[in-house]
């Protein structure tokens, strides 16, 4: 009788097996759906009329805006803010790990990657760490976010609206900075919801960022931004307390209050004022910024002072081979420090010995104590300004802003700075 049920039980068995599975996977074969996702996003970058702005942001926090048009044919047209003439190229949209756009010939997007210090002036072997491959994150009708599948740089594409649009594209972001120097204080304020924020402006390196008091401690958020007409847009949404911020619309200046207007992605209106002091000060970074320099012995400055929002104010850039404002605190062997001027291959024979204190309230100021000689008569006025700068009555609060860069800000008004890295 048991071997008879186990005969039965086999048959059964054999027959379910033998039966063909009509049925289909609910969301259909992986490998037509990512064709078909392929597909409609290249229909979606070949569709847009006026084509698309795009803006990078490299993992060296170095910052590009472009202007892109695909066709259906897997050639695209490109331009940038550093190469304004448009050249032909080609592209893919492959599926990778995830659905990737490839820039797969060498083009204007492929400078700024190159890892041979000669063609763009990036790093040897690395470039400025940016990439021409770009996997894409997100979509909707009129945005695209995508990031580099090595050096995980950021690239999102705007829908552009018209003609205008693109050809106000480069303008964009130096109109923005044009307006955001108009405040000429290096501290500045704005309320985020129920808190009092120090707003951080950095158009040079397009950085936004607010601190403010949470219990008592500072707390700071920052994130690169891009410029589209008059707003500012983030990389990364910045939380502070409830609020959250995302985007600075229809930023302006108004000339009659002095304070810089805007309203947040949310609709909340947005002032920026003027201060001269900061929200809270860390009286230990002083110290720290002498005892430490950037480079062992001392500190780089590329820019020279930025007074009243104007950057290089003094025109240090305008010295024929300039490269850096190198900051000693203290020169071996000696009881004072120095400010050199390097020209690419050596020191100008210029520039002031000084020698700093630092107060107990964690503030730094200067005494001349000689000179490395007289500057030529064209570049006398940049070498004396920015000597008579460091000797500013009152002294520098120093902020540290990143792990190896100190701002020095005047403490009489707060509107002249200097930065080293």
């Amino acid at each position: 009788m048991k071997k008879h049920l186990l005969y039965l039980f086999l048959f059964a068995l054999a027959l379910g097996s033998c039966k063909k599975d009509k049925t289909e996977p609910i969301l259909g074969n992986v490998d037509d759906r990512l064709s078909e996702t392929l597909k409609a996003y290249q229909t979606q970058l070949a569709g847009a009329q006026f084509g698309w702005k795009g803006y990078l942001l490299t993992d060296s926090k170095v910052t590009a805006t472009f202007l892109f048009s695909f066709t259906d044919k897997n050639r695209t047209t490109m331009s940038a803010d550093y190469a304004t003439t448009p050249s032909e190229s080609s592209y893919r949209l492959k599926a990778l790990q995830r659905p990737t756009l490839l820039f797969d010939t060498y083009s204007t997007l492929h400078l700024i990657a190159d890892p041979t210090p000669s063609k763009f002036g990036g790093e040897t072997g690395e470039g400025f760490y940016s990439d021409f491959e770009f996997a894409f994150l997100s979509a909707s009708a009129d945005t695209i976010k995508l990031e580099g599948t090595f050096n995980k740089s950021k690239l999102v594409l705007v829908r552009s609206k018209s003609v205008t649009d693109n050809s106000s594209a480069f303008e964009a972001p130096d109109n923005m900075e044009a307006t955001l120097s108009r405040l000429r204080t290096y501290f500045k304020r704005a309320r985020v919801g129920d808190l009092d924020c120090e707003v951080r402006l950095e158009p040079n390196g397009r950085v936004l960022g607010f601190s403010y008091i949470d219990a008592g401690v500072l707390k700071t958020v920052k994130s690169n931004y891009f410029v589209s007409g008059s707003s500012l847009i983030l990389f990364e949404p910045l939380v502070i307390g409830t609020s959250t911020i995302t985007s600075l619309n229809g930023v302006s200046f108004d000339a009659a209050t002095g304070f810089i207007n805007a309203s947040t992605n949310s609709g909340a209106a947005l002032q920026i004022k003027e201060a001269i002091a900061p929200l809270k000060y860390d009286v230990t970074v002083a110290a720290r910024f002498l005892a430490n320099p950037v480079y062992g012995t001392y500190s780089e400055c590329y820019t020279g002072f930025t007074v009243d929002g104007v950057i290089d104010a003094y025109g240090v850039r305008t010295i024929p081979n300039f490269f850096s404002i190198d900051y000693y605190p203290k020169i071996t062997g000696q009881n004072y420090g120095a400010v050199r001027f390097w020209l690419g291959t050596a020191y100008g024979a210029y520039g002031p010995a000084i020698i700093p204190t630092v107060s107990v309230d964690g503030k730094i100021s200067y005494v001349q104590d000689g000179s490395y000689g007289t500057a030529p008569v064209a570049i006398r006025p940049i070498i004396t300004n920015t000597t008579n700068n460091f000797l500013k009555q009152g002294g520098f609060y120093v902020i540290q802003t990143d792990t190896k860069v100190y701002d020095m800000v005047a403490v009489a008004d707060a509107r002249s700075w200097i930065t080293f890295e």
